[in-house]
């Protein structure tokens, strides 16, 4: 089905309104603009009371805390990391440098990043989430690597607003490419030697994506990562951009272990492990600090939708429910933290 265009007077409306709080936001100082930002959210904290109570019920329903009370204050810091994001976005061509960002990585991703380390082929596919600040991870990885990157990207549904934002993702060495224009120009990008880079996490259409396990929950995750990797073989790395709260405008990328899989034969069932490997391995990630994700969205099957019900019983098959099993009681693989010179600071 098309998606439903915006009205061209709303359209305008809305981006005016953008427009005066990114202006507002340029001029700030970034500790000022921060300050702004919070100041709004905890006003859409107090009006909003759709988003504010969505939040708390998804919160309960993934079961990362235990009581209401616990979910109210996670929901309102989730909903405050948000409006960092936002000064974050408005403020990173100003702000942006090797020195904000560190990466907490497998052995066997360092060699893939950095170049120091391995100065051969340095593609992947990064799996990710919309998760801390997630706009960093593209220009870190492509810089970082010296590898050119590209990112899998929803159209805006205010092209104009879109527009402003996407201006601050590309670059000589990042490009996007709309996911409504197929499997094609992403094959493409990979065969020039791009890595990739695609937020997994939010409820993709059936045309889209298969059903997983995401915090013991059905939830239909996008499959392009998986397609891609049966296709050429690239290591799968999932990762999440973790914001650090004592230091402003400071990131660590954390990635778990690669995925690499040896297909069966069997190529539904094949897509949907991989894809089961994929949204578990960033929900272990996201589990470690989850006030950074975005709570707000409607992620699963069996809440908040006209189908719930049809899903209140819902079973994964026992191979996906391995998967999801092993892999949650697996402990995450040593990591060594390196800086942006590629020199360790810490196991």
């Amino acid at each position: 089905m098309a998606e439903k265009k915006k009205n061209i007077i709303l359209i305008y409306l809305e981006y005016s309104g953008f427009m005066v709080l990114y202006g507002t936001l340029r001029l700030l100082p970034f500790r000022a603009a921060r300050a702004f930002c919070r100041g709004l959210i905890k006003l859409l904290w107090l009006i909003d009371g759709r988003h504010r109570e969505r939040s708390i019920s998804h919160i309960l329903h993934a079961g990362v805390v235990q009581s209401r009370e616990e979910a109210v204050r996670m929901a309102r810091r989730s909903m405050l990391e948000f409006g960092y994001l936002l000064a974050e976005i408005v403020k990173v061509d100003q702000l942006y440098n090797h020195e904000c960002v560190d990466l907490l990585a497998t052995e066997y991703i360092l060699d893939l990043v950095l170049p120091c380390r391995n100065p051969g082929c340095r593609q992947g596919i990064v799996v990710t989430a919309h998760f801390g600040n997630w706009e960093i991870a593209g220009r870190f990885f492509s810089e970082q690597s010296q590898t050119p990157m590209f990112s899998l990207m929803r159209p805006f549904s205010n092209p104009l607003i879109g527009e402003k934002i996407l201006a601050h993702r590309r670059s000589s060495t990042h490009i996007l490419i709309d996911k409504h224009q197929g499997i094609r120009p992403v094959l493409k990008a990979l065969q020039e030697g791009r890595t990739a880079s695609i937020l997994i996490d939010q409820h993709a259409a059936s045309r889209e994506g298969v059903e997983c396990i995401f915090f013991g929950h059905p939830a239909r995750v996008h499959m392009t990562p998986a397609l891609l990797h049966l296709k050429t073989g690239i290591p799968i790395c999932p990762e999440v951009t973790v914001r650090d709260p004592e230091r402003p405008f400071h990131f660590t990328l954390e990635t778990g272990e690669a995925i690499r899989y040896t297909p069966t034969g069997d190529k539904e069932k094949d897509i949907r492990i991989l894809t089961q490997m994929c949204i578990t391995a960033l929900e272990k990630l996201m589990r470690k600090h989850p006030e950074q994700w975005l709570w707000a969205p409607r992620h699963w099957l069996d809440i908040d939708r006209r189908q719930a019900a049809e899903y209140a019983n819902w079973k994964a098959p026992d191979y996906l429910q391995k998967v999801y099993d092993e892999m949650m009681s697996t402990p995450l693989s040593p990591r060594t933290r390196v800086d942006f010179n590629g020199d360790p600071i810490q196991k």
